[in-house]
């Protein structure tokens, strides 16, 4: 069950009661100037947001609202929880409900946006951060859900030294217990992009990363150097690890933090690959 508000002619915010999340919740998505006159199945780009954000980071930060114009695709921005990791928990979070991210994004979303918006299943992914994250693990999960992904500052070796750490943190911070998400050593590997690097083979990859220096984008110093630098290395451990197994990849390593400008430029930069995947 769902219901709708049209901001305008191309943007409507949907409510969903969502039984794979326990609640309700509400995404954001950008259909095409002509889409009310075709219902052809449409090509959908997925915005994945970080943590500590949510969905409506998307038209906040980046020009995603005139590369969709000139794209002519669906742009789908769902959320995934404060620090839900695009995971399906084992326990419930401080909402009180056990949600299951994956199974919102990668099953009970499409099938909304195929039956109610004309949504085709072709389909590419980008994420910021933990968003960086969830379309990689999605891809790694859902194969041949994504036709390409990228990621930009994304959490991609999450069992490298002082990662886990860093993710209890991020948990703590939100009023979460580490548990509820990943319990086991065995299940924190089995959640790690870099440890099943094998499974992205036959997607199309683009990865970027600051390395926490003060860049060109940068008017001050800010946490996002201390977060880059923290995260930044396990991007560079992925992109080493898919080169090591023959798996293609395009990375961009730059110097800048863990900020929107930055992920705005990737955006901007990365979209004719995204949308040649989508037109294919």
């Amino acid at each position: 069950m769902h219901s709708e508000r049209w901001r305008d002619d191309r943007v409507v915010d949907i409510q969903v009661k969502s039984s794979a999340l326990r609640r309700e919740a509400e995404l954001t998505l950008l259909v095409p100037r002509h889409w009310r006159e075709s219902k052809q199945g449409w090509p959908t780009l997925y915005l994945l947001h970080g943590a500590g954000d949510d969905h409506t980071c998307w038209l906040r930060w980046t020009d995603i609202l005139r590369l969709a114009d000139e794209a002519g695709i669906l742009v789908v921005m769902p959320p995934g929880g404060r620090v839900g990791l695009y995971s399906d928990w084992l326990a419930p979070d401080h909402v009180g409900t056990i949600p299951h991210w994956d199974e919102f994004v990668f099953s009970e979303l499409p099938e909304l946006l195929e039956k109610h918006y004309w949504a085709s299943e072709v389909r590419a992914g980008a994420g910021v951060s933990m968003g960086g994250y969830g379309v990689l693990r999605g891809a790694q999960r859902h194969p041949g859900f994504f036709r390409a992904v990228a990621s930009f500052s994304g959490l991609l070796h999450t069992t490298r030294r002082g990662m886990p750490a860093f993710a209890r943190a991020m948990l703590r911070r939100e009023g979460e217990k580490a548990s509820s998400l990943w319990a086991s050593r065995a299940h924190w590997l089995a959640e790690d992009p870099y440890r099943n690097a094998e499974l992205l083979r036959g997607t199309p990859l683009h990865l970027s990363t600051g390395d926490g220096r003060r860049g060109p984008l940068d008017r001050r110093f800010s946490g996002g150097s201390v977060l880059e630098w923290i995260i930044g290395p396990g991007t560079l451990d992925l992109a080493a690890r898919l080169g090591q197994l023959g798996i293609p990849v395009s990375l961009h390593a730059y110097p800048g933090t863990h900020t929107w400008p930055y992920w705005r430029r990737e955006l901007n930069t990365t979209f004719p690959f995204l949308l040649s995947a989508l037109r294919k």
